[in-house]
Order: C-alpha cells, then sequence, then structure tokens
C-alpha cells in the first residue's frame, strides 16, 4: 500500500510533464504558422518601396509632382519624366543645392520649371542640358556651380536657347547666366538688349566683356564678385545700370560711363579696385554706397549736373584726395564721404558752397580760362 501512496505523485508529475510538453508543441506549431503567415507581409513592405529612393523628396499637387530635395551621393542622377504616374514638372528652389559629389545630372522630359538656386553649390556639375519643355529658370538657378562651363538648351525649346554654352532667351534679346565656370574673354551675342540680374555673379575668371551695341540694361548684380574683370567697354546704347552691377570686381581700375546714364545705383561698384571713373555729363545723382570701400580711387570730377549724392557714396575711399564739382553745391548725406579726408574743389562763379561740404574743407577752383 505504502508502494501505491508513493508511486502516485510521480505518475502525476509525470502526467503533467506530458501535458506541458504537449502544450508547448501546440505552442510551437501555432508560432510557425504564424510566422508563415507574417512572410508574404514583409515581402510586400520590400516590393512596395518608393521607387524614386529614400533620398528624394516629392510631393504631387494637381496631379503634377515637384522635386523638393535631393540628398543623395551619387555622382550621376536622372530625374524621371514621371512619378506615381504623374508628370515631373518642377524642381523647387534649392531642391538640389550643395550636392557637391554630383557631376552629371539629366532633366526629365516634363519639367517646366526650375527653381532660384535649384542647383546652387553643386561644384560638380561641368555642363547641363535644359530640355525643350522647360519654360522657366530662376535667378541663381546654378549660383555657386564653380566647374559648371555650358548651360545647353535643346533646339525646340520655345523660351531658351544657347550660344558657345552661355543661356539667353530664345530671341536671343537677353542673356540670362553665363556659367561660372567660363574662362577669359566673353562676346555678347548681337541683337542683346537685356543683362539679366546676377547673369555673371561670381564668374571669377572672366577677364574682359565685349558688348554689342544694342544692349540697353545691366541688371542688379550682374557682374557682382567678377573678381577677374580688367577690362569692359560699355557702349552709348546703354541707359541703366542696377544695383551692385560691378560689386567687388577687384581688378576693375577704371571705367567710362554711357552718356544716357542718368543714376548709379546703391553699391553699383563699391568694393571693386577703381583707380579712376569718368561720369556722364548728364548725370543726376549718385546713390547711397555708390562707389563704398574703392580704395584706390584718388580723384574724382563731379559734372555740375548731380543734384544728389547718397549715404556714404564715397565713404572708405582712403587714398581719395580730391574731389571737384562742376556745378552748384549738390545735395548730400553727411556721411557721403565718411572714412575719407580729401579737399573738395568748386568751381569759381558756382552757387550753394560754405566752408564745409559733408563734412569735408572747401576750397575755391578757379574756372578754367
Amino acid at each position: 500500500m505504502r508502494y501505491i501512496l508513493y508511486l502516485t505523485p510521480i505518475f502525476f508529475l509525470l502526467c503533467c510533464s506530458k501535458k506541458e510538453e504537449d502544450a508547448s508543441n501546440n505552442i510551437s506549431v501555432e508560432n510557425n504558422s504564424t510566422e508563415k503567415k507574417s512572410a508574404p507581409e514583409l515581402e510586400l513592405e520590400v516590393i512596395n518601396s518608393n521607387p524614386s529612393g529614400p533620398e528624394l523628396k516629392y510631393e504631387v499637387i494637381d496631379g503634377k509632382a515637384i522635386i523638393v530635395r535631393y540628398s543623395g551621393t551619387a555622382e550621376s542622377y536622372t530625374i524621371p519624366a514621371t512619378i506615381e504616374g504623374v508628370p515631373v514638372s518642377e524642381i523647387k528652389r534649392r531642391a538640389f543645392e550643395n550636392c557637391t559629389s554630383l557631376k552629371s545630372i539629366i532633366i526629365g522630359e516634363n519639367v517646366t520649371t526650375i527653381g532660384p538656386w535649384a542647383f546652387s553649390g553643386c561644384s560638380g556639375l561641368s555642363s547641363i542640358d535644359i530640355p525643350e519643355s522647360v519654360t522657366s529658370i530662376g535667378n541663381l538657378a546654378f549660383d555657386k556651380c564653380v566647374a559648371l562651363e555650358a548651360i545647353n538648351v535643346e533646339e525646340n525649346n520655345n523660351n531658351y536657347s544657347s550660344e558657345e554654352g552661355v543661356l539667353y532667351d530664345s530671341g536671343k534679346i537677353k542673356l540670362v547666366q553665363c556659367p561660372i565656370g567660363k574662362v577669359g574673354e566673353l562676346n555678347v551675342e548681337r541683337g542683346v538688349k537685356y543683362i539679366n540680374d546676377f547673369a555673371f555673379r561670381s564668374c571669377e575668371k572672366i577677364t574682359s566683356i565685349n558688348f554689342n551695341n544694342e544692349v540697353q540694361l545691366i541688371g542688379n548684380g550682374a557682374f557682382q564678385g567678377c573678381t577677374a574683370l580688367n577690362q569692359i567697354f560699355l557702349p552709348e546704347s546703354i541707359n541703366t545700370i542696377g544695383q551692385m552691377a560691378f560689386y567687388k570686381c577687384e581688378n576693375l581700375t577704371s571705367i567710362e560711363l554711357p552718356e544716357n546714364i542718368k543714376s548709379i545705383g546703391a553699391q553699383t561698384f563699391s568694393n571693386s579696385g577703381l583707380r579712376t571713373i569718368q561720369f556722364p555729363s548728364g548725370i543726376l545723382s549718385i546713390s547711397k554706397g555708390a562707389f563704398f570701400d574703392c580704395r584706390e580711387l584718388e580723384e574724382i570730377i563731379i559734372p555740375e549736373s548731380v543734384q544728389s549724392i547718397g549715404r556714404g557714396a564715397f565713404s572708405r575711399c582712403e587714398k581719395l584726395e580730391s574731389v571737384t564739382f562742376l556745378g552748384d553745391a549738390p545735395s548730400a548725406s553727411s556721411d557721403a564721404f565718411a572714412g575719407t579726408s580729401p579737399t573738395v574743389y568748386y568751381t569759381s562763379g558756382t552757387q550753394g558752397w560754405s566752408d564745409q561740404f559733408s563734412g569735408l574743407d572747401v576750397q575755391e577752383k578757379p574756372a578754367q580760362p
């Protein structure tokens, strides 16, 4: 009887152990079943991943895709013609900014708009082709593309054209953009009337520009930062020069302004290397900072037509020794010559002069016989 009592608990434990093993086996089977069911879901996630790659961000608006940002490191890239079955119509501003590894790019055939600074800082790009679909290119779209030597446009484009790698509008009335990598002398095409804002900005390898006799307008910042530019002749056809047009042209030592120029805009020649400047006889105003920090400028003659001189117009021209006025005293800011110490001369017989002008000593200069 005692043996039966001892064997009963052992038999009970063995039965429990068997039930736990069976339960464990059942759980294992259920897990295997679960894994088999989840496997296709994992596979579907891979198949449905973004076909454009995680480095490309875009948005779809009104049935058109817009490239917002590319952050890849590829040396070459093709902007697709379509994404999610809709045409890629726009490259947004700064979309490819500072993609320094990019050496070549193909723009999709449906792109109509290239935004401002779209490819700014793509320092590895040596050339770029504009498809016939493009109708709008924003200012500075290729800014800081230091290796860019050619912007080529397909022949059938109705809005843009190119000549020797320089971008023009379709009729070659406006010079839109000179690639920054251009070297040496550049001839502006016949028929061009307008030089676009920032058209030559930071073209640090251009040494001289030859205009035709039809150019009328030079836009804002058109030659800003052309540090190697040392020779430029402005034809008499030019009647407008924009603000900061020759800002930081450090090697430009002299310039003769056309007679049709009536005003010199803000900072037009500031921080340039000018030593001499010849004003047109009919000029009316010299705006603020027009010749600010022109440290090599030694002498200037102001025509009698000048009526106003803006703030800091000749400020910090530290070598400036003499300023001669041919007409009556114009209105001038008190700091027009701040940071300089030239002697101001006025012509005998003119009016409005006193012992000082804009904080500087004044002397009468006898009229020439």
